[in-house]
């Protein structure tokens, strides 16, 4: 009887063995399978987010237009992976209670801040960020950017100068609406429509179709 409950046993733990090794390795290859380029379009699209990471504000920033121009941002589209991996903004970031994804640097010695806060897509995916930003002074420039997200290829050269194409994750900006100095009025995305309300800066509600 010995021997029988010895010979079951061994067999459990030798089951066991397999059965935990088999879901090792099962975790491991899923934990390795890399997102193909729809995979991460379709979760820009969905969430803002780029593999599971909120997308810094730092590279929303780069469609910022400085104050001494009016005109559209000179810089209309960032490489999303080359920038959340850039070290130009390894600074972490923060979510105010009103919702808006900051972060602060020094430039020139001067601490400046630039925040977006997601207000919705509207039809055609097209992305309406709200967004703050200040330095050297009291002034708090708020700017609406409309943006959306796309593939490119990029083209570039190994050793054997042998061409190799990727497509990438592109952010484009293509819209803006300037709100002013600490506007205080509302925004909404109202049947694909942009709702500003009663500022400062309007004595009434605008209403701004994305049609």
């Amino acid at each position: 009887m010995k021997i029988l409950w010895t010979f079951i046993l061994v067999i459990s733990i030798t089951v066991s063995g397999l059965y935990g090794e088999a879901l090792s390795e099962t975790e491991v290859s899923q934990s390795n399978e890399t997102p193909s380029i729809k995979d991460i379009l379709n979760e820009a699209n969905q969430s803002f987010t780029y593999k599971g990471k909120t997308i810094h504000p730092g590279c929303v920033e780069q469609f910022n237009v400085n104050l001494a121009d009016s005109g559209p941002p000179i810089v209309k589209a960032i490489d999303v992976e080359s920038c959340v991996s850039s070290n130009e903004f390894f600074m972490d970031y923060q979510v105010s209670k009103d919702g808006y994804i900051g972060y602060e640097y020094e430039d020139s010695g001067e601490k400046q801040y630039f925040g977006y806060k997601i207000i919705g897509k509207a039809k055609g995916g097209i992305h309406i960020l709200d967004t703050r930003a200040s330095g050297g002074g009291t002034m708090v420039a708020m700017t609406i950017f409309l943006t959306r997200f796309g593939l490119e290829n990029y083209r570039s050269f190994d050793d054997q100068e042998k061409l190799y194409i990727e497509k990438r994750l592109i952010m484009k900006c293509i819209g803006q609406i300037q709100r002013g100095d600490r506007d205080i009025g509302s925004i909404e995305l109202i049947n694909n429509n942009l709702v500003l309300g009663k500022s400062q800066y309007r004595k009434k509600v605008e209403v701004i179709s994305l049609d």
